[in-house]
């Protein structure tokens, strides 16, 4: 038998050696590879998923705002834009995001999504890092009635809250809070679409409450809310308390601060009325008036008692139609209706600052064909029934661009057309 020398023999161990590990080399490094590039498509399938799904929300919500506030208070793009990188969360931080929000003139709301993010080999494959681009296009099928908006936009704030028995009932339209949408207790809300743009919390919703919506615009912000001269202009009635009888106002600036008990009546001729002081009613004490508008000044409202009465229509014409109470923007009174003999309140009641508290033992505002609240606050306590009813169709009182039918329409979903 032939054998090689040490030397040799170690020299040709050493050049196998060398061989079988090239030849290890060239097979593992290019498995590594692919088991990366592989877990790196895989992660890349979930997050053009989320990219998509972002987009897809952002144009929902989009499309269903564009109509919901109408022509002339229109969700601005950039927030839609915002909800959609909200979305996205933690991946916004590994990759670069942005989402550009379109409205369409025909309804239609487009939302295109493109994100950048690192590939292998300092970008080089593929060329300038993965790209990720998604395009969503929603359109409404229909549009519900806006009947409610509660416009409390503070972080954390609850612009709509209802405790103890206390419930709303506004079937097939949509009541909205532009912060959290909070129940208690058994307080119950039966409606087209409950909506909060912050967190509905409490299982009394009929349907269940949509979380996280868009914030909604107030429909009337542009308005200018004022009497047609200061109150300082009339003579100041002080206090009248009236037990019995019937005391009627033409339209104008009353600056008498009028209770209303006993069976006395506080009736209110058509047009529009500016109150420089609060209106109170007591006992028995009934306030009525058909085609009119209440208009509250600085930190004055209307309190009615708990076995007082209301029956209030708003104006049918000139700049305030539709429109059946309002607060000026620097009035931060209370309105409270603790009387469930308030069977009226056909039109708007528009409170931009104030909060308005129901703690009446029955039902409210039933016997309205239509009524529509957009108010800062509102709080429900005790078994109050506030009644939001839809029927718009022959109503004497037209309803405001913005709200009601005037938003939009009843009940058609929205869809994506792509």
């Amino acid at each position: 038998m032939l054998l090689l020398p040490p030397v040799r023999r170690f020299k040709k161990e050493k050049a196998q050696s060398g061989h079988m590990a090239l030849t290890a080399a060239l097979v593992i490094v290019p498995m590594a590879i692919g088991v990366a590039m592989t877990s790196e498509f895989v992660a890349l399938g979930g997050e053009r998923a989320l990219m998509q799904s972002a987009a897809d929300a952002a144009a929902l919500s989009g499309a269903q705002n564009l109509i919901l506030v109408g022509a002339s208070a229109r969700q601005s793009t950039e927030d839609v834009e915002r909800f959609a990188m909200a979305q996205v969360g933690e991946f916004a931080s590994r990759a670069t995001v942005s989402f550009k929000a379109t409205q369409g003139s025909d309804g239609t709301y487009t939302v295109e999504g493109l994100a950048l993010r690192p590939s292998f080999f300092g970008d080089l494959v593929p060329p300038g890092g993965f790209r990720i681009e998604v395009t969503s296009i929603a359109e409404s099928m229909q549009v519900q009635p806006l009947c409610v908006i509660g416009d409390d936009g503070t972080v954390g704030g609850k612009a709509i809250t209802a405790v103890n028995n206390s419930s709303i009932r506004a079937r097939n339209c949509i009541v909205h809070s532009n912060s959290d949408f909070d129940l208690k207790n058994a307080a119950t809300v039966e409606a087209g679409a409950p909506r909060a743009t912050g967190v509905a919390t409490g299982t009394g919703f009929t349907p269940a409450a949509n979380s996280g919506a868009l914030k909604l615009n107030d429909p009337f912000r542009s308005r200018n809310i004022a009497p047609p001269a200061a109150c300082t202009t009339v003579p100041d009635g002080g206090a009248q308390v009236r037990s019995a009888g019937t005391v009627t106002l033409s339209p104008g600036i009353h600056r008498v601060e009028y209770t209303m008990t006993g069976n006395s009546v506080l009736k209110l001729e058509p047009g529009e009325h500016y109150f420089c002081k609060g209106l109170k009613l007591r006992g028995q004490g009934r306030l009525e008036g058909d085609d009119v508008l209440l208009m509250f000044t600085g930190g004055n409202a209307l309190d009615a008692g708990q076995s007082s009465s209301v029956s209030l229509s708003g104006r049918r014409s000139g700049q305030w139609a539709g429109f059946v109470m309002v607060a000026t923007r620097g009035n931060y009174a209370n309105f409270t209706i603790a009387s469930s003999f308030v069977d009226r309140l056909l039109g708007t009641i528009y409170l931009p600052m104030t909060r308005l508290q129901v703690s009446a033992t029955g039902d409210v505002a039933e016997g309205s064909q239509w009524s529509v609240i957009v108010a800062r606050n509102i709080n429900l306590s005790a078994n109050a029934r506030l009644i939001i009813n839809s029927d718009y169709e022959g109503s004497p009182v037209p309803v405001p661009i913005g709200v009601g039918n005037q938003a939009g329409g009843n009940n058609v979903p929205l869809r994506l057309r792509e």
